[in-house]
């Protein structure tokens, strides 16, 4: 017997509702801008590992933005995400480097190397945003997305 709880239809509809932002955010990307539905996810996933460190409204300010500030942003996070998984920072790129669209969205001047020495806290929050948040709010418009591709 299983004995795992699945949620609610309601509980999903409700959690669906409350990042209505957060789906809109990854159609843009999959959708309009034609970014790789892996990429989107985890785009989406950075942001809002950060969101969780208490820089909120990442995402909302970023959706009202056009099209070419998106992917910007989107580039600036696939360099963080590049940053957070290499284990020798020299190798990636110059620390000084100055991520200006991922900056203007956190109203601060922000620097690959201050992401880098977030690294430990990232490389912890985004694993389980990715599992418990993402796969549960983006589950089915993934696949809408990875049809789309094909």
């Amino acid at each position: 017997m299983d004995t795992r709880r699945k949620p609610s239809s309601m509980a999903v509809e409700c959690l669906e509702m409350f990042h209505g932002i957060d789906r809109t955010a990854f159609r843009m990307l999959t959708q309009v801008l034609h970014r790789e539905v892996t990429q989107s996810l985890m785009v989406i996933t950075f942001l809002l590992s950060i969101e969780t460190m208490g820089l909120s409204r990442i995402v909302q300010t970023t959706i009202k933005k056009d099209g070419w500030f998106m992917n910007s942003l989107v580039k600036d996070c696939v360099i963080c995400l590049q940053c957070l998984l290499s284990p020798e920072f020299s190798g990636v790129v110059d620390k000084s480097r100055k991520l200006e669209t991922l900056g203007h969205v956190l109203k601060t001047e922000l620097t690959l190397y201050q992401v880098y020495r977030m690294r430990y806290v990232l490389l912890m929050i985004i694993p389980d945003t990715l599992s418990n948040i993402c796969s549960r709010i983006l589950g089915n418009i993934t696949m809408d997305a990875v049809w789309l591709e094909y």
